[in-house]
């Protein structure tokens, strides 16, 4: 297809991948952080795609709950899936959302970034600080000192960038909650993931 999966089209395929309802909840406001965000840099000299960054956010954890009866890795699975039902636009965001290095934190600001860092500002359904965020993170993964380390190197990556984001909006990381609240209660996904009918148009 090539083409970038409307709001519809994302919670068909959510629904088709059978996705548990707390993760499409997270993933629905990991979707609404990406596109305040991107409409914010729109306003300041970037060109980011909302719809993308949109599509991208809802569709990031596609395959973690098929990942967790696999044991397969969650982020290339939902590529592979995506890729395999003709979704190849939006199918890279959902495979590098777990990746971060430090020429992505210090490169291009693209969808795939901002649905990358808006995935690290979401626990569960909350909207949290990037330390609170690895906090939990190391609490789950970090079965080994070197994981723990591995995920302390990384935050320290996803400061820089949310440095980078940051400098190109009027925001401060600390107002995204109010930002991202306030566009929710107009409706701009809706609450309810699992209706194909809903429409941010």
């Amino acid at each position: 297809m090539g083409a970038i999966p409307s709001v519809a089209q994302c919670l068909e395929l959510l629904e088709k991948a059978q996705v548990p309802p707390h993760i499409r909840e997270h993933s629905r406001k990991v979707a609404l952080v990406g596109e305040v965000l991107a409409s914010h840099l729109n306003r300041n000299s970037h060109r980011v795609n909302v719809d993308l960054v949109r599509a991208g956010g809802l569709l990031h954890d596609i395959a973690k709950g098929l990942s967790l009866q696999t044991g397969e890795n969650h982020a290339q699975l939902g590529y592979s899936l995506l890729c395999s039902w003709g979704w190849d636009q939006v199918a890279p965001i959902v495979r590098d959302h777990t990746l971060m290095d430090p020429a992505m934190a210090r490169g291009p600001v693209t969808e795939s970034v901002l649905v990358n860092y808006a995935d690290k500002r979401v626990k569960h359904d909350h909207i949290v600080g990037l330390e609170e965020r690895f906090e939990d993170l190391i609490l789950r993964y970090g079965r080994t000192e070197a994981i723990r380390e591995d995920l302390r190197r990384r935050l320290e990556l996803y400061r820089i960038l949310e440095g980078r984001i940051f400098s190109h909006t009027p925001l401060v990381p600390e107002e995204l909650p109010r930002f991202v609240n306030s566009r929710d209660l107009l409706g701009t996904l809706g609450r309810d993931l699992a209706c194909p009918e809903m429409s941010i148009y």
